[in-house]
């Protein structure tokens, strides 16, 4: 382990409990540097081997700079879903289903999940 290595653990664990997981970058660096008793050009090197590793990224977030954790292969941070609809079956149970499934065939064969008592929908 580097002499580094407990404060780029810090930084990281400090950022991803963090909201939306990212921190302005001199509260992040005060912080830490306070923590472990080192200079601040001690805590500007692990933030750039850290940057440099891309665990953490610089952003602009008008109107302010953050060191936050990539996110990576998302976009804006959501994934998308497959397109989904609630259907009732002749008992008036609800079914989740895929968009393409026949409401008319067996709910529990056609890839669907009955909501149980969960309302799905504003009428619900």
């Amino acid at each position: 382990m580097t002499e580094h290595e407990p404060m780029r653990e810090r930084l990281m664990e400090l950022i991803a409990s963090s909201n939306n997981q990212r921190l302005r970058p001199n509260d992040a660096k005060q912080t830490v540097a306070q923590e472990f008793a080192v200079s601040a050009s001690t805590i500007n090197e692990v933030l750039k081997e850290l940057v440099e590793d891309g665990d953490l990224v610089y952003a602009y977030r008008d109107p302010c700079s953050y060191v936050e954790i990539p996110c990576n292969g998302c976009d804006g941070g959501h994934r998308a879903a497959r397109p989904m609809k609630v259907v009732k079956d002749k008992n008036g149970d609800s079914w989740i289903c895929d968009d393409v499934s026949n409401p008319l065939q067996d709910h529990t064969g056609s890839g669907c999940w009955e909501c149980g008592s969960l309302s799905f929908t504003r009428s619900g």
